[in-house]
């Protein structure tokens, strides 16, 4: 009715200005004047109606929340079971339901919509015209307990532009969405990683730590209703569903440190498992694979751990127990066979290992060059001989003809790549530290031969089944397997079996860590080669300059947390700073109290880390956290900045470097990994 009673007042009005026309006109025929006096008050009222009707108009629209208003849309809104509202043009809230006022707190939560980005704490900045005329997609609003999809549309009400808006409930599609994610079924591969080196082969040691770890697992995987099937002699697989990841997750796997006490109850030698967990995507078979891949990564990381496939990539838990040294050479084996069969067809082949290399990595280059002799391939090594960190090395070998062309740059190995080329890579598994990235990348066949824990899947150039085995001492032990597997005895000099033993020497810092039988076994090999201990460990005699920064580093150490040894190495960024920072770590973690020592030295690239622990620290999962790798008891990173999307840049300023450790050093210990 309000609505029509204004017009009925602009119809009297109009009467009113009509009659005084008229009275104007009949006042003109009676007297001029008296019409003129007539007329000009007909203009005056005619003037005040209009300015009056203006004058309501604004009224009406500056409070369109005016009953009127209110009436023409709560009539017919009201009784709808979704929220409404109602802006105008500066995005204020006008006019909304009773349903709209019970959200409540969802206007505080976020839009995941980049339309509505004005929408923040209040609807009253809820930008609906720019959201239909952007997209015209429905805003999708998540709270905490309450999910809505919002449709905006236009209306027009005396001739203002305003903006509807109907919030449609998610609840029902979210919480099925939901149900339906926790209900997808994950694959678990698991495997016992040391049944022969705990029992040492005694069948029934053996049958009673299996049987210790398969009640540990039945009990594990029935707190999660998993279905658990031993598939084979110490290998299982488990299906789940993704709602109990959360919590194997939030515990850390804790499986994996009940199965090391557990055994230590039983042997001296902790028995441990590795996990590989699939991602959450895909039909079952990708699942398979997938976790499959995952427990590849979990056993090249020296396993002990579990590794989880997501969206991103993959997450690792565990770690803290150290894996216990294989003792088969199976490895090795299968290895030397595809090395055999690569090298019957391959047309030249080219080896290297790590950018700055030391005695492991070259040594290594310089046994797979025997091997390749034996099949008379031409062949060459991307390394400096001038390098001054290898400079002993090269010297020793000067005298035989085949190595004065051996050592070429990153270049010509370019030049030397064809289809047919066969590419080695010893001691490292990292493509960001390869000695010549880019022939890496080019190669059509790969082969890795590595003890470092891998830190990112290879490309698809490298050739199954690559030697990447983190409880092996060094690369030179795995190359001397291979090597006893291949050539025949006086087929390798003492000169070049000397260099093998250096290389050795230098990983395990003089057999006194990471050292098994197998280690042992490979040193006899040299040893029957012609290896003279005491010639190899002249390779190791510092000069005067390096002893200097050494003994610097140690007086300008600072124990952090108790236990861990900090130092810099101050000075130019010679490339001889990676040897004085590693001996220097070595050198500080056998400090009474010390558990593990960080040595930052600068390099052209940035500032580098060597880490080195005496077994009770696993400083890789440190080094993971700064971009590097290494393996269980020796590690380095080049440092980057963190933030909570990854890695960053590369750090050039050893204070910066320094605060950076102790963060991740502080992460470390708090996660209790």
């Amino acid at each position: 009715m309000k609505k029509h009673s204004g017009f009925h007042s602009v119809i009297g009005e109009l009467i009113g200005l009509v009659i005084i026309t008229v009275a104007a006109l009949i006042a003109f025929i009676i007297n001029t004047a008296a019409g003129y006096t007539v007329l000009i008050c007909a203009l005056i009222y005619g003037a005040v109606i209009l300015a009056v009707y203006f004058i309501k108009r604004k009224n009406t629209y500056a409070d369109l929340e005016s009953s009127g208003f209110s009436e023409m849309f709560s009539e017919i809104l009201d009784d709808i079971d979704a929220p409404i509202m109602v802006v105008n043009e500066s995005n204020r809230v006008v006019w909304s339901n009773p349903r709209f006022d019970s959200i409540g707190e969802v206007k505080k939560h976020r839009v995941s919509t980049g339309a509505a980005k004005l929408f923040g704490g209040m609807v009253s900045y809820f930008n609906l015209e720019s959201s239909f005329n952007e997209s015209g997609a429905p805003i999708i609003i998540d709270a905490e307990n309450a999910h809505y999809s919002v449709k905006s549309f236009p209306l027009e009400f005396r001739r203002q532009k305003l903006y509807g808006a109907i919030w449609y409930s998610r609840d029902t599609e979210a919480s099925l969405r939901k149900e339906l994610e926790d209900s997808s079924i994950r694959v678990a591969y698991i495997v016992i990683d040391n049944t022969n080196e705990v029992t040492q082969e005694v069948q029934e040691n053996r049958r009673f730590g299996s049987a210790t770890v398969n009640g540990l697992l039945t009990e594990w995987a029935a707190g999660y209703d998993a279905v658990l099937t031993e598939y084979d002699r110490d290998k299982y697989v488990m299906q789940f569903e993704n709602r109990h990841l959360e919590d194997m997750i939030a515990d850390k796997f804790d499986i994996l440190d009940k199965v090391v006490e557990a055994s230590l109850r039983e042997s001296p030698v902790p028995m441990t498992i590795s996990i590989g967990v699939s991602s959450g995507s895909g039909t079952l078979q990708d699942k398979r694979e997938s976790a499959q891949a995952a427990l590849r990564s979990a056993l090249q990381r020296g396993g002990a751990l579990a590794v989880v496939k997501t969206k991103d990539g993959e997450d690792s838990y565990g770690g803290r127990t150290k894996a216990v040294q294989r003792q088969t050479k199976i490895r090795s084996r299968l290895c030397r066979d595809l090395l055999c069969e690569e090298l019957e067809k391959c047309s030249n082949v080219i080896i290297m290992g790590h950018i700055n290399p030391d005695f492991d990595s070259i040594a290594s280059n310089i046994g797979i060059s025997k091997l390749v002799a034996v099949y008379g391939k031409p062949c060459c090594i991307v390394a400096d001989r001038n390098d001054r960190n290898i400079s002993r090395i090269t010297e020793t070998l000067d005298e035989f003809p085949e190595y004065s062309k051996m050592f070429v740059d990153e270049v010509y190995a370019q030049e030397l790549l064809s289809p047919k080329t066969l590419v080695i890579i010893t001691d490292v598994s990292n493509p960001e530290l390869f000695a010549a990235r880019g022939v890496y990348e080019n190669a059509s066949r790969v082969i890795v031969i590595d003890h470092h824990a891998i830190k990112t899947p290879l490309g698809p150039q490298v050739l199954e089944p690559s030697n990447i085995d983190p409880t092996a001492s060094s690369a030179s032990e795995l190359v001397c397997e291979i090597l006893e597997l291949s050539i025949r005895p006086g087929d390798i000099r003492p000169e070049e079996a000397r260099v093998l033993l250096a290389g050795i020497l230098l990983d395990t810092q003089f057999f006194s860590h990471d050292t098994g039988t197998r280690t042992y076994s490979a040193c006899i090999f040299l040893k029957n080669a012609g290896a003279d201990p005491g010639k190899a460990k002249n390779f190791f005699k510092s000069d005067m300059s390096q002893f200097v920064s050494v003994n610097k580093i140690e007086q300008n150490m600072e124990i952090y947390r108790d236990c861990f040894a900090i130092s810099v190495l101050t000075g130019s960024d010679s490339p001889e700073n990676k040897v004085t920072a590693s001996k220097a770590a070595d050198r500080l973690v056998d400090i009474d109290g010390v558990s593990a020592s960080f040595v930052l030295y600068s390099l052209d690239n940035g500032v580098n880390l060597s880490a080195r622990s005496d077994g009770s620290v696993n400083v890789i999962n440190i080094a993971h956290m700064l971009g590097g790798g290494g393996h269980f008891q020796s590690a380095g990173a080049l440092i980057r900045r963190r933030s909570g999307d990854g890695l960053g840049s590369v750090v050039f300023d050893t204070d910066e470097a320094k605060a950076i450790l102790k963060s991740a050093i502080d992460e470390y210990v708090g996660s209790g990994d």
